[in-house]
């Protein structure tokens, strides 16, 4: 039995590259043997310049190679066993004979920088649509008392559309034309998320990619995780946070749990941790010393897409402040959609994922 780590993945294909148009023919019928296909493959095409190169970009295909493996470790997989090539082994020798070598160029340095700078339109996009969506709701309600949202676990929910049609008119203010039925919108935690994440991905040029994430996470359940997970294959990072990562308010060891375990390097729900926000908000009397050198951190981000509790409620947020949707709200409530820092979400742990290159590094 033969296996490739991801070190010696690393070391074949350093200062090579992959044209993602090279893969047809014979070698795409190849991969869709193996389960495999060319738009699977394309997904490790971090910065969407048409090829894989650089740690990122490599770590990203390595994984989709370990995907079809089964030895039990995330850090190889094996190519060859008693009755022949692997399915792994099979995608990895259909795609190695594409690799060539790029003439010294710094492939590493050149990734991270593409990398970031996506990360950046993708922390611009969703922020800015926080703005302008939050800000439409707001506006409405202030010049007829009519918004745009209203939430799947409302009242409007179950009215008919001449019903619905009856409440805007009657909730309306009086002398102003409001809006109709057709220009409400119905949201709830996680398709505001899906909505401004989605902003995000469309400012930076990749809806294509985007419709493949909303599908996937739809096609599940319509889970924040899922959500969570796909944006890591894009290197999104985890940023776990805990207001008191010992002494939960609440009384949930959920919030111990999770912290203990993240803090020796675990998974939060199979979600990678990269960086920790805890204790900035300590349980009264329990000796727990405050520390907001994360909270500080996270007020320079300026968008990112989070969970609370397992992926039992989702929201968006910006600049150290969560924003989320309340699925009950009316088109008149001024609350549908709240933001507040994340000193006083209620939540208490979970995970946030931001754009890559968007953490403060000082």
């Amino acid at each position: 039995m033969s296996t490739i780590n991801r070190s010696n993945f690393q070391q074949q294909f350093a200062n090579k590259s992959l044209a993602l148009e090279k893969i047809g023919g014979e070698t795409e019928a190849k991969l869709q043997e193996a389960g495999s296909s060319r738009a699977q493959v394309a997904r490790a095409d971090l910065n969407g310049d048409g090829k894989i190169q650089g740690t990122s970009e490599l770590n990203a295909l390595f994984k989709h190679i370990d995907g079809f493996d089964h030895n039990g470790s995330a850090n190889s997989f094996v190519t060859n066993t008693n009755q022949g090539p692997s399915r792994s082994g099979r995608v990895h020798s259909a795609l190695s004979v594409l690799f060539q070598q790029t003439a010294g160029v710094d492939v590493v340095s050149n990734d991270t920088s593409n990398l970031n700078n996506v990360g950046q339109q993708w922390a611009q996009g969703g922020a800015d649509s926080i703005e302008e969506k939050m800000g439409a709701h707001l506006q409405g309600i202030k010049e007829t008392g009519i918004g745009v949202y209203y939430g799947d676990h409302s009242t409007l929910q179950d009215m008919t559309r001449s019903e619905k049609q009856e409440w805007i008119n009657s909730n309306a203010t009086p002398g102003t034309t409001p809006p109709s039925v057709n220009d409400l919108k119905k949201s709830s935690c996680i398709e505001w998320a899906l909505d401004n994440v989605g902003a995000a991905y469309k400012a930076a040029g990749k809806s294509e990619r985007w419709s493949e994430i909303r599908s996937t996470v739809l096609s599940q359940g319509a889970k924040g995780t899922d959500l969570a997970k796909e944006l890591q294959k894009d290197g999104w990072e985890g940023v776990y946070f805990n207001p008191d990562a010992r002494n939960p308010d609440d009384g949930n060891a959920e919030h111990s749990y999770t912290a203990a375990i993240t803090k020796r390097g675990k998974p939060y729900y199979g979600i990678n941790v990269d960086h920790r926000v805890t204790d900035y908000r300590p349980t009264e009397g329990q000796g727990t010393e405050k520390d907001m050198s994360g909270v500080e951190k996270l007020r320079d981000v300026p968008f990112f897409f989070g969970i609370a509790k397992g992926g039992m409620h989702t929201f968006v947020g910006r600049d150290g402040k969560v924003n989320e949707f309340h699925w009950t709200a009316k088109p008149d409530d001024t609350n549908a959609i709240e933001e507040r820092p994340l000193e006083e979400f209620p939540w208490n742990s979970g995970v946030m994922m931001i754009p890559p290159g968007t953490w403060p590094t000082n």
